[in-house]
């Protein structure tokens, strides 16, 4: 595992996962549709000038369950992009610019799916057959390729290769994402956890570019930002911080799309750092949480008050 276990990881994420599975199950989440990673960090990674050189301590709850990850995926699709572009597959542009800005800050689909395309050398919609549609699905995998690379245990089985639809799919996406019975898709909050700890603790590629990752995830937790209807702040983890701590983060929801494969989730990425006046041993924390269920996917309270009580937990210890 890349993180420790340690006795005071064990306790606080025990604790942590107590809170989120009262709480969910007040909406009427099972403990099957539920999964949570907690990393504790000695001290905030976004101040160090170079790659960290200590794993994180460490606590999941069944961590390597695929989910459906709706927008959580866009991570993943922002490192993939970011390799393209040091590798030079990829030049960078306005409008690519504007998308992976939109993509993070806004969860824009539309940004990400431009960007799918051009990582992935293909267009989409509709169909395709043979040897056409099978060098469509091959180079469609570049994400997959990318990760699989990297070594890393906990995304060998992740599928990052499908575009972010607001409702059902169709022509060539609708027989990609049906392949095998289902190509949707999936992540587990290890794998999550394992892409935000090398992000932010700058060694995912070269210490630069994994600044620049880092400073897209970044979410004020003013009032003015936390309104706005796509800031991911109100109705997610980050709802439940107090104003001085720093949130960067990635969240997904959905309703119904059209498939019952992929709809009714909420989740959320978060890497947090406590207020300057904490008195905790930590001075950071990441917190990856996947929930799957009609209720929550529609509650907007549940997410900010497990964001309340984690803080408060991490804030604690000694």
């Amino acid at each position: 595992m890349f993180y420790q276990s340690t006795e005071t990881a064990k306790r606080i994420g025990s604790q942590v996962l107590a809170e989120v599975q009262r709480q969910l199950t007040q909406v009427g989440v099972a403990n099957e549709d539920m999964a949570l990673t907690l990393l504790l960090h000695p001290s905030r990674l976004t101040d160090s000038e170079g790659v960290g050189t200590d794993w994180p301590e460490g606590f999941s709850y069944q961590g390597s369950k695929p989910f459906y990850p709706a927008s959580v995926v866009k991570s993943f699709y922002l490192a993939a992009v970011e390799d393209a572009l040091d590798a030079g597959r990829v030049t960078m542009h306005e409008e690519l610019e504007r998308a992976m800005r939109d993509m993070i800050l806004w969860s824009s689909n539309n940004a990400t799916n431009y960007i799918i395309d051009l990582i992935s050398e293909t267009t989409g919609d509709t169909l395709l057959q043979g040897a056409e549609l099978t060098e469509w699905q091959t180079r469609r995998q570049v994400a997959n390729r990318y990760f699989q690379g990297l070594g890393w245990p906990q995304t060998q089985g992740i599928n990052v290769c499908q575009k972010l639809m607001d409702d059902d799919r169709y022509g060539r996406e609708r027989l990609f994402a049906t392949l095998g019975g289902n190509n949707h898709n999936r992540l587990t909050s290890d794998a999550t956890a394992r892409l935000f700890f090398e992000i932010f603790n700058a060694s995912l590629g070269s210490p630069a570019r994994s600044k620049r990752m880092q400073n897209r995830f970044h979410r004020p937790l003013t009032p003015e930002f936390a309104e706005q209807e796509h800031a991911q702040v109100r109705s997610f983890l980050g709802g439940g911080l107090p104003q001085a701590a720093t949130l960067y983060s990635k969240a997904g929801w959905n309703g119904w799309t059209g498939d019952p494969l992929s709809s009714y989730n909420r989740h959320d990425a978060a890497y947090v750092e406590m207020a300057q006046d904490s008195s905790s041993v930590y001075g950071a924390f990441t917190l990856v949480l996947f929930s799957h269920g009609k209720a929550v996917s529609t509650d907007e309270q549940v997410f900010p008050e497990i964001g309340r009580a984690a803080y408060g937990l991490i804030d604690g210890a000694r």
